[in-house]
């Protein structure tokens, strides 16, 4: 019988016993090639109750017997009957910040009394929950043959915060944007004591049942419906055999190709390779039997390539490139003085994924030109669209197309995307009365990172968002708005980067501290310092994105900019009483 991700998940992984926020814990890296060892299947044994035990003893034992791995039959143990039998954990976790005092006496029970961090959801979705969300859970007690047993139920499983990195794994089901050319990922969680190949079955099975609502039908899934893998996933000797039913046997060759890179790419984050066969026999007839990685590179969602580590800027309102990064040359800032763009004042600017055009915002705030950065051609003018109030920096996805937010600061903020064949297309979007300070897209154009700004409480915070389409594909929407409710303030600037996402801010934890450059996952889990050596500067904006190469550069509150070498030091730019230079990446 079929269980749901969380059912899985649960078994291995709920013990109590927690202290620490997962927003503080380790980076859990946005590349997942390769990263999961194969821990064996080790689980959890969960212990019956002991007889004649307190009431807080209960309790703290039945928290800890949500690990039980057999439908949770031990913590059932924990119940009356009437309660054991209408309990669901499989319908959600509770992620929760346990304290010494967490459980404490009140009544015919015990009260559990914490702070509510997240909830994963059946799919294995993480969601944060907002500052103030509370976890409390009253438990009633009742003497059953003289022996206290739980007698409430509670909504879904309960897992201690401290628990999350041990427990769980970042995994990422992978589908493809729109025009099929890149994989977008879409985070899950599995236990981190799964076997390879049941970690491989539980993947497989998750990406056949199409994406998460997080992606919704932004994203594309090459596997037809009723699409099914036999049983479970075998592995040996690193190879899993991905037998699927005859649902997938119509697929033109293309898309049986598409769907390969699917499920290559999904277990390829747990060191496993994939033969894949439909109906008994191979899904691609025409390649090896086992399916090699490196035939399906090219749809990689971090968008590999030299140019998108090419860094670009504005000084003194023009485009100019910048150079001597990797050490190669002098570091210096390039007039890019060989295309239309030199000619105009720019506010901001935004470069093509391929480093080869640009897009500015011109000073007087009226009009968006795109051309190229170079071009032998002294009579071609630049591309405009006229824009309205404030407009943020564009954004380019990996098909050219133009993202544009102007309105800003008005009441009904305006996007818009101009395709790369000049089509200017609006983007339904509803921002509830909040101030967006900056967008940018993801590569894949499905994804989107928002800085906003709250008109409740003042502040700024950033949230994801997602590209979708209604009435049958005919109207774009920007929505499934994902705050990520970081524990910072004065959040400035966010972008896209190898490791998930990057963002300056200072911690609310420590009063009256500076801003700081952080990572966190595009979920909105593992909040940590950017790893390296410590700035002597005051980070405001950061220019990045998903390239594995791309050294991440911020621009400090005096203009100067500062780049983290792959030795993990900060090199600046000298100055020499220059002007500030505003950096960008391509993207």
């Amino acid at each position: 019988m079929k269980r749901s991700l969380v059912l899985v998940l649960l078994a291995a992984l709920l013990l109590g016993g927690c202290a620490t926020v997962p927003t503080q814990g380790t980076i859990r890296s946005g590349d997942r090639q390769g990263i999961a060892p194969d821990l064996g299947g080790v689980g959890v044994e969960a212990k019956p109750p002991r007889p004649n035990v307190d009431e807080l003893s209960l309790v703290s034992g039945f928290l800890e017997a949500m690990s039980d791995s057999q439908a949770y039959d031990v913590a059932r143990q924990y119940m009356t009957s009437d309660a054991a039998a209408k309990w669901q954990p499989e319908a959600q976790t509770i992620v929760y910040d346990q304290t010494p005092d967490s459980l404490t006496r009140k009544g015919d029970g015990i009260q559990l009394t914490a702070r509510k961090i997240a909830t994963i959801g059946p799919r294995g979705e993480w969601i944060p929950a907002p500052a103030n969300a509370r976890a409390d859970l009253f438990f009633k007690l009742k003497k059953v043959e003289n022996q206290f047993r739980v007698d409430s139920v509670p909504p879904g499983a309960y897992l201690g915060s401290n628990q999350v990195d041990l427990k769980l794994a970042p995994r990422d089901l992978y589908f493809f944007n729109p025009t099929r050319d890149m994989l977008v990922p879409d985070p899950v969680y599995l236990p981190v004591n799964l076997s390879q190949g049941q970690a491989a079955t539980q993947l497989v099975q998750e990406l056949l049942k199409g994406p998460t609502g997080r992606l919704g039908n932004g994203v594309v899934s090459l596997a037809p419906p009723g699409t099914e893998v036999q049983v479970s996933v075998p592995t040996e000797f690193g190879v899993a055999t991905v037998a699927l039913n005859d649902a997938a046997s119509g697929l033109r060759d293309q898309d049986r190709r598409l769907l390969a890179a699917q499920i290559v790419w999904t277990l390829n984050q747990i060191n496993v390779r994939a033969k894949i066969t439909v109906g008994g026999a191979p899904l691609l007839p025409d390649d090896p039997d086992v399916l090699p990685f490196t035939s399906f590179t090219q749809f990689d969602p971090q968008v590999p390539g030299a140019a998108l580590t090419k860094l670009f800027g504005l000084r003194e309102r023009r485009v100019q490139r910048i150079v001597g990064l990797d050490g190669a040359s002098d570091i210096a800032s390039q007039p890019l003085n060989g295309g239309p763009l030199w000619a105009h004042q720019a506010e901001s600017f935004a470069v093509t994924l391929r480093g080869d055009a640009g897009a500015i915002v011109t000073s007087d705030k009226k009009q968006v030109l795109y051309a190229a950065l170079d071009t032998s051609d002294k009579n071609k003018d630049a591309v405009s669209v006229k824009v309205d109030g404030d407009t943020l920096t564009p954004s380019f996805d990996n098909q050219d197309n133009l993202w544009i937010l102007d309105r800003a600061n008005g009441e009904h903020p305006r996007l818009q995307v101009r395709e790369h064949d000049g089509k200017l297309t609006p983007v339904t979007v509803d921002f509830g009365g909040d101030t967006p300070v900056s967008f940018r897209i993801a590569p894949d154009g499905v994804r989107a990172l928002l800085v906003m700004h709250s008109r409740s409480t003042g502040q700024n915070y950033v949230q994801t968002a997602t590209v979708q389409t209604k009435d049958g594909g005919k109207q774009l929407l920007l929505t499934e708005f994902r705050p990520l409710q970081l524990a910072l303030t004065s959040i400035s600037d966010a972008a896209w980067n190898k490791q998930g996402i990057l963002v300056i801010g200072a911690s609310s934890k420590v009063s009256n501290s500076a801003r700081q450059a952080w990572l966190v996952n595009t979920d909105g889990s593992s909040l940590q310092l950017l790893p390296g050596s410590s700035p002597d500067f005051r980070p405001e904006h950061v220019a990045s994105n998903p390239n594995k190469d791309t050294l991440p550069v911020i621009q400090d509150d005096t203009g100067q900019i500062h780049w983290l070498s792959k030795d993990l030091l900060w090199v600046s730019m000298d100055s020499d009483g220059s002007a500030a230079i505003t950096p960008t990446y391509p993207g």
